[in-house]
């Protein structure tokens, strides 16, 4: 079994559960797959719609998790590696470069890059959990994560 290296890892996947701190549904987190890229400064980013659920919760509490997994282990996904990273997601301008990594790793999503209404958020990372297997848990910073 070879060593995983986090920061590959994140990038070798595309969606993970972001998780919001819900405003309609008072204590509770709110989590859906939400797809993600990485940026050649080393950020995680998500677009999302100003209709989203997560939109609004970030709008009042922009602390939120991002769950990162492989999908080729749901046969036994506690068995897996998963990544989950705490950040604060900030809004960001939809610059070109995010436009054109987004549809890099997302061809088929052309016609939501034109649409009104989305933003790219970057993922400030606070704390990342790693799970790399069965016993082999750790807190990574930023620094030790290095995208």
């Amino acid at each position: 079994m070879t060593k995983l290296i986090p920061s590959d890892f994140i990038k070798q996947q595309h969606y993970g559960v972001l998780s919001t701190h819900s405003v309609s549904e008072k204590g509770y987190p709110f989590g859906s797959i939400t797809p993600y890229i990485t940026t050649a400064d080393g950020k995680i980013a998500i677009y999302i719609s100003h209709l989203a659920e997560h939109t609004h919760n970030i709008s009042v509490n922009n602390k939120v998790s991002l769950t990162i997994f492989d999908p080729n282990d749901s046969g036994n996904p506690n068995a897996g590696p998963r990544i989950t990273c705490l950040a604060d997601a900030t809004a960001t301008n939809n610059d070109k470069e995010l436009s054109r990594l987004y549809l890099q790793q997302f061809p088929e999503s052309e016609v939501v890059l034109t649409l009104p209404g989305f933003q790219f958020y970057i993922l400030e990372l606070v704390n990342i959990r790693l799970v790399a297997g069965f016993g082999k848990v750790q807190w990574l910073t930023p620094e030790q994560l290095a995208l």
